[in-house]
């Protein structure tokens, strides 16, 4: 019988694929080839694709995922996964499995957020429109005063083509809002309402093809989860 260390390869590290944020992803410092190549799609990753896909076509009412794991869990990195495959059409079928149809579906557009950037000036919603191309569309929302986008503005803001949304490290971004005065409330007050908005703007058939992706780090930063909605991913 052979031992471990003969039946074990080591992992080549010298690409940097393990440690990634989900900007990295939306600045496109992601080779997709390079990190397909050398990471294993598991069990709960395949039900990931499956679910966003048949969202991003506009067939499943599966609008909000939450992926609920201990700090470095993976969560992160299934973002990033679902992320390039719906930047990257060519990879569908060889990573999501042969029973995978693109109906058509082309690029889908990322945008993300990570609580990490806990200075970004005009709170989530404005990075969101700054990626999208749209800051100046919806200016008056951080122009004058940051005030929390209605379900109107949500919708006006997101219809259209397929999007995938992922809201990444929330908790401890809402945590540091507190500290953040806004009128006679905080930051984590109108992101909280801005967040809500959201949500109920995705039942909405103008969005019926934006998914939103939420990592919960629950555990570690309790006051600073956001309530979601009853239809999770674990």
């Amino acid at each position: 019988m052979k031992s471990l260390k003969d039946l074990c390869i080591p992992r080549n590290f010298e690409q940097n694929t393990d440690v990634q944020d989900i900007i990295d992803l939306i600045e496109n410092k992601i080779d997709p080839d390079v990190f397909f190549t050398t990471n294993y799609k598991t069990q709960g990753m395949s039900v990931l694709f499956s679910t966003a896909f048949e969202r991003f076509k506009g067939k499943s009412q599966q609008k909000l995922i939450k992926l609920t794991q201990s700090m470095g869990g993976g969560k992160t990195h299934n973002m990033i996964s679902l992320g390039l495959l719906a930047k990257h059409p060519k990879f569908r079928n060889d990573i999501i499995g042969k029973d995978y149809k693109d109906d058509g579906l082309k690029e889908v557009d990322v945008l993300a957020f990570s609580g990490r950037e806990s200075n970004i000036p005009n709170g989530i919603w404005g990075e969101l429109a700054r990626q999208l191309g749209r800051e100046s569309e919806f200016k008056s929302l951080w122009e004058g005063g940051l005030r929390a986008p209605g379900q109107s503005e949500w919708i006006n803001m997101l219809k259209g083509t397929p999007k995938l949304i992922l809201l990444d490290e929330l908790p401890p971004y809402l945590e540091n809002a507190k500290t953040i005065t806004i009128g006679s409330g905080d930051l984590s007050i109108v992101t909280t309402t801005a967040l809500a908005n959201l949500f109920n703007a995705l039942n909405r058939t103008e969005l019926d093809n934006v998914l939103v992706v939420i990592s919960d780090l629950k555990a570690t930063y309790q006051s600073g989860t956001v309530s979601t909605p009853e239809n999770q991913t674990a």
